[in-house]
């Protein structure tokens, strides 16, 4: 039984206290790119605001005529 509570609390752990990196280049019809981009500690709370953070630099560059490429790349 200790084991156990042992291995969940060690899981346990490691989610709350992860790293997360999000990053995407956009490109407009003239060539030009912009990048979003956000990391961090990624915990219950602020995963959510690094996250939401990221979509809405992607909304605004996808407002302004940007499109994403290729290279998008996410690590939770």
């Amino acid at each position: 039984m200790r084991l156990k509570l042992i291995i969940i609390a060690s899981v346990a752990a490691i989610i709350l206290t992860g790293c997360a990196t999000y990053k995407s280049t956009l490109t407009n019809a003239k060539g030009e790119t912009v990048t979003c981009e956000a990391s961090g500690k990624s915990g219950i709370m602020t995963g959510h605001y690094l996250r939401q953070g990221f979509e809405d630099c992607l909304a605004a560059a996808r407002d302004r005529g940007y499109k994403e490429g290729a290279s998008a790349t996410s690590t939770p």
